[in-house]
C-alpha cells in the first residue's frame, strides 16, 4: 500500500475468534488481555508470545500448513483499511462509521522499522504496543473487530518480525504484511524474507496473518511470495482496476496472455487474473477493492466476483476516500462463510453425510490426515456444492437467548452467535454497546 490519497492497500480478511473463547467452558475477558498488554513496557511487550485457549496448534517442521491446521479464522467482517488518522479521520468519527455499517478496522501500525506515530501526527497515531492495546479495545467495544496491517522493508527483518508479533499480543485479531515492490516498500533479500517469516511464526504460531499485495501479474514476480505465503492463513490481493487501466498496463497483461477483452480493464478482469495467478500459494483470497470508485453495480459485480472465488470477506481501500455507495453495499452484502467451526460430538463422516460429501473429499479439501480426530473450535472448509456451502453458512441451531457472563463483550457475543452488535441492541435495548451487565439474558433473535 502507498501513503499516496489515491488507492492503494493491503488485509483481512477478517474478530477474536468466537469459537475458542467457549472451547474451555469460560469465555475470554479480552477487555483484561487489553488492560494487562496496555500496562507492560515496550521491551517487554516484545518478548510475550502465548497463544489462546483452544488455538490451532504449531505449524509442522516444514513450515507449511494446512487448512487443518490454521488457527480458525478471526471472524467473518468486511474490512475498512485506514491509514493515518491525520488523513482518514478522528477515531470517533471512523468507529462509529464503521459499527453502523457492521464492518470491521484495518489500521496500519507501523512502516518498516518505524512506528505509525513517525509519520501521523495525530494524538491518536501508534506510538507501539501500549497505543495499540488501548486503539484495539477503543474499537472493540464499540463493536469493531480491531485488525492491523503493516509495510515491509526487509532491512532489519527480525526486528520487523518482533513489531509485527507485538502489534498482535497488543490485541490486534490479525495483521496483513503489505509486501510491494516498490520504492520505500520491501527491498530485502529472500533469505531475510525467509528470517521475517520464520520469527513471525515462532513469536506467534497461532495468529491469523495475512499477506497483502499488489494483484498485476508483474509485480508478483517482484518481490519473494513464498516464504510469506507459507505462513498466510490467507492472501489479499490488491485488485485497484481503477488504477490497472492504463494503455501500459494493459499492454502488459496482453503480453503476458491475459487479454482484457473490448472492455479494456475491468473489475473482474483484475480480479480472476489475480485469482488464477495466485492460485497455486493455496491460500484462501481476501480481495481489496478500490473505495473512491462510485459505481455501485461494478462494485457489486467485484463482491460477487470474490465470492465465486471463495472468498468469505473482503476489504476497501481506504477510509478516507471511499464513496458512501460503497459502505453501503458492504453493509448489505454480507460475509459469505464457506467454512464450519467443529461443535462438540461432530465426526467427519457425521459432516459428509450431513454435506452429501465424502469423507475422503473433505479430508483431502483440509489437509486431514487422522479422519478420526476433528477438533472442537477447528475451523474447516466446506466442500463446494450448494447444499454443503449452504449449511456452512446456515445458522441452524442457534440458540433464542444468551446470559452474560464475566468479560464478554456485545461485539464478541454478536460475534459467536453470528449475529451484529446493532441487532442486539435493537433486540434488547441496549443504548450503550459498550456497557453490559452480567447475568443479563440477552435475546439473540
Amino acid at each position: 500500500m502507498t501513503t499516496r490519497e489515491a488507492p492503494k492497500a493491503g488485509p483481512i480478511a477478517a474478530g477474536a475468534p468466537p469459537a475458542y473463547r467457549r472451547a474451555a467452558g469460560r469465555p475470554r475477558d479480552r477487555r483484561g488481555v487489553l488492560r494487562a498488554v496496555a500496562g507492560l513496557p515496550l521491551a517487554l511487550a516484545f518478548g510475550l508470545g502465548g497463544a489462546p485457549s483452544g488455538a490451532r496448534t504449531a505449524p509442522p517442521a516444514g513450515g507449511r500448513r494446512s487448512p487443518a491446521t490454521a488457527r480458525t479464522e478471526p471472524g467473518l467482517a468486511h474490512l475498512g483499511w485506514v491509514w493515518q488518522f491525520r488523513r482518514d479521520g478522528d477515531r470517533h468519527a471512523i468507529r462509529s462509521h464503521l459499527a453502523a455499517h457492521g464492518l470491521g478496522i484495518a489500521l496500519k501500525t507501523h512502516d518498516g522499522r518505524s512506528w505509525m506515530s513517525r509519520y501521523d501526527t495525530s494524538p491518536d497515531a501508534v506510538s507501539g504496543p501500549e497505543q495499540i492495546a488501548a486503539l484495539a479495545a477503543f474499537f472493540e467495544e464499540g463493536g469493531v473487530p480491531f485488525h492491523a496491517w503493516a509495510v515491509l522493508h526487509g532491512a532489519e527483518p527480525e526486528r520487523e518480525a518482533e513489531m509485527a508479533a507485538a502489534v498482535l499480543e497488543a490485541g490486534a485479531r490479525s495483521i496483513s504484511l503489505d509486501l510491494e515492490s516498490y520504492p520505500g516498500f520491501w527491498r530485502g533479500s529472500d533469505a531475510g524474507a525467509e528470517r521475517y517469516a520464520a520469527e513471525l511464526r515462532a513469536r506467534q504460531p497461532d495468529a491469523w496473518i495475512q499477506t497483502s499485495l499488489d494483484a498485476r501479474p508483474w509485480e508478483l514476480e517482484r518481490i519473494p511470495i513464498e516464504p510469506f505465503a507459507r505462513i498466510a492463513d490467507s492472501i489479499a490481493p490488491q485488485v485497484y482496476w481503477s488504477d490497472f487501466g492504463t494503455a501500459g498496463n494493459l499492454a502488459r497483461y496482453r503480453r503476458l496472455g491475459e487479454e482484457p477483452g473490448p472492455e479494456g480493464m475491468t473489475a473482474l478482469f483484475a480480479l480472476d487474473v489475480a485469482a488464477r495467478r495466485l492460485a497455486p500459494l493455496g491460500r484462501p483470497l481476501h480481495p481489496i477493492g478500490p473505495g473512491l470508485v462510485d459505481d455501485p453495480e461494478t462494485w457489486a459485480a467485484f463482491i460477487e466476483g470474490s465470492f465465486q472465488h471463495g472468498a468469505e470477506t473482503l476489504s476497501v481501500w481506504r477510509f478516507g476516500t471511499t464513496v458512501p455507495s460503497v459502505w453501503e453495499l458492504l453493509r448489505d452484502t454480507p460475509p459469505r462463510p464457506r467454512s464450519y467451526v467443529v461443535q462438540p460430538g461432530d465426526t467427519l463422516s457425521g459432516l459428509a453425510a450431513r454435506w452429501d460429501s465424502e469423507v475422503s473429499v473433505i479430508a483431502q479439501l483440509n489437509g486431514i490426515g487422522d479422519p478420526n480426530l476433528l477438533r472442537v473450535g477447528q475451523r474447516i472448509v466446506v466442500p463446494r456444492g450448494t447444499a454443503a456451502e449452504a449449511f456452512a453458512g446456515a445458522p441452524t441451531s442457534a440458540p433464542a437467548s444468551y446470559v452474560v457472563q464475566p468479560g464478554d463483550t456485545l461485539s464478541e457475543i454478536a460475534e459467536e452467535f453470528d449475529t451484529t452488535v446493532e441487532a442486539l441492541q435493537r433486540l434488547n435495548g441496549i443504548a450503550d454497546p459498550s456497557h453490559i451487565r452480567d447475568g443479563t439474558e440477552l435475546r439473540l433473535r
